[in-house]
């Protein structure tokens, strides 16, 4: 199955599913330059197109501004003309890296991506955010472009790491609560921890059906100016408990995601019986659906916060007011308020404004 998604400025992209070796179908190599990482450089490169290859660093790391300029100096030392195109092979943190200097050199570059994770397939390369990070705060610097092409490859999964695997899953398990219906009982089915719990077949579903809800909001509010909102479902706490612990970013989403809900819950806006709901299939997908899980599980994992601070050890207030005080800089806040998205019920979800204050104080008490 396909997915086209028509952009502000008229553009197509496409999503498409199918093996990485079909990547010359899609991109002119001649005129083509991969951007990926160490590692899938060694386990994929010998699939890659007759091409120059770029590496940056795995991860976070790569969303920077000082990889950006390498990069932009890679771009000149090869001669990239405005007929080139970039495809980034990779996780979400290469494709926002590479979709944000191709949108930008020489005023844009035609681009495309070929995920590698879960959670770039179901999130990063669909929709048009690219961007890097900023002082320690996550995609401050960006653009709204589309990529030409997306290209699904469910196969390269299977030697994704279980953790990997899981923190896609987390925006699998958001979208399944936007999007209710067939979507939340097909992962409240499956509900797999791992790639190998799941047949390729069933793994195209998961991932088709994702990118298909993401692309119909995404076609409908491109640059966020209403509906799209929602698909910050989780993300408002999520950022803030990634900030302070370094838990992976799906992890950190349903930690936040768990949250929202109680905060809803609290609110009387959501049902207990849906919230249940909710929380059950974070917590079946073998994620953390509270702060007190992902502190424990951060410690577990030896992560520190993004800002380079020590290690977490153990929950507390210490944390919590990491926590706090790292929602003041989020992308969605307006003045003393901040626009969340809460769940009002399975496949129904809101966009309310929350006094920041309020939210931070729930932060410090929530489970």
């Amino acid at each position: 199955m396909d997915i086209t998604i028509r952009g502000a400025d008229g553009s197509l992209s496409r999503v498409l599913f199918g093996p990485l070796a079909s990547l010359p179908d899609l991109a002119v190599t001649a005129r083509s330059v991969i951007v990926t990482d160490p590692t899938i450089n060694r386990i994929y490169g010998v699939s890659f197109p007759p091409c120059p290859v770029v590496e940056v660093p795995r991860g976070e790391a790569a969303k920077s501004l000082a990889e950006l300029e390498s990069l932009y100096g890679r771009f000149l030392e090869l001669g990239l003309g405005r007929d080139a195109t970039v495809v980034a092979i990779g996780g979400g943190t290469v494709s926002d890296l590479a979709g944000f200097a191709a949108s930008t050199w020489q005023r844009g570059v035609d681009f495309g991506f070929a995920p590698t994770t879960l959670l770039a397939m179901v999130d990063a390369s669909v929709g048009g955010k690219n961007g890097v990070d900023f002082r320690g705060l996550k995609n401050q610097v960006g653009t709204f472009r589309q990529p030409r092409f997306v290209l699904m490859d469910v196969g390269l999964l299977r030697t994704l790491p279980d953790i990997e695997f899981q923190s896609g899953m987390a925006e699998v398990v958001k979208h399944a609560v936007l999007a209710g219906g067939e979507y939340f009982e097909l992962i409240a089915s499956a509900r797999p921890r791992r790639a190998a719990d799941a047949s390729n077949e069933a793994l195209e579903r998961i991932v088709e059906g994702s990118a298909h809800f993401k692309a119909s909001v995404v076609g409908r509010d491109e640059r966020e100016g209403g509906e799209r909102r929602k698909l910050n479902l989780g993300h408002t706490v999520g950022h803030a408990i990634e900030a302070a612990t370094g838990l992976p970013h799906g992890h950190s989403v349903a930690a936040g995601l768990g949250t929202v809900c109680r905060l809803s819950r609290r609110l009387g806006r959501l049902k207990v019986a849906e919230a249940d709901r909710a929380v059950g299939l974070i917590t079946d997908c073998g994620l953390p659906s509270s702060i007190a899980e992902a502190a424990r599980l951060a410690a577990e994992l030896g992560r520190a916060p993004g800002d380079g601070g020590p290690a977490v050890r153990q929950d507390g207030p210490d944390l919590r007011a990491r926590i706090a005080a790292a929602l003041t800089a989020d992308k969605k806040r307006l003045g003393s308020d901040i626009l969340v998205a809460l769940p009002l019920g399975i496949g129904d979800v809101g966009i309310e404004s929350i006094p920041v204050r309020e939210l931070a104080d729930f932060v410090m008490e929530a489970p």
